[in-house]
């Protein structure tokens, strides 16, 4: 189940959770200088789930957040496909940088902002509409899948993070 209606804000503590989350596809808003008075009015307005791992803030945001109760990042994120039913798999919609809306562009228009060998050994690029950044498929997105398939595919009952 890839339910991308469900958005997110995450606190302070989350920030390396939310660029996963982003990469899974979902609107993650994450940003490190916003205080919790301000995370509050931007769950409430937004329409987003809070998650974090305040227990005070939780308390106060009360059904609209989801405490939060792993340590390690792949034990969070374990805990939130849980809790979520999220599908732990790349899905280029989301700027896993800035949250942003991530569209294919021309390779024609990428030529002068990736690498020469990148370039003419790709085909599909990918473009953030919000910060610039152009992603593509190339070894970071290979190295996230291996890490997903070690950390976040079948391990019912493990709970190590190792």
């Amino acid at each position: 189940m890839h339910n991308q209606k469900i958005k997110f804000i995450v606190d302070v503590m989350l920030g390396r959770t939310a660029r996963w989350l982003r990469l899974f596809g979902y609107d993650t808003v994450y940003e490190s200088d916003t205080n919790d008075d301000g995370l509050l009015f931007q769950t409430l307005i937004q329409r987003k789930i809070l998650l974090t791992r305040d227990r005070k803030l939780a308390q106060c945001a009360g059904s609209a957040a989801y405490l939060v109760r792993a340590n390690s990042l792949w034990e969070q994120l374990r805990e939130i496909i849980s809790e979520f039913a999220i599908e732990p798999k790349i899905v280029l919609v989301r700027c896993p940088v800035c949250n942003g809306n991530i569209v294919q562009v021309e390779k024609s228009n990428v030529f002068d902002k990736v690498p020469e060998y990148t370039y003419l050994t790709h085909t599909k690029f990918w473009q953030c509409r919000n910060c610039g950044k152009i992603y593509w498929h190339g070894s970071h997105l290979n190295l996230a899948d291996k890490d997903i398939a070690k950390y976040l595919v079948d391990r019912k009952g493990d709970s190590d993070g190792n």
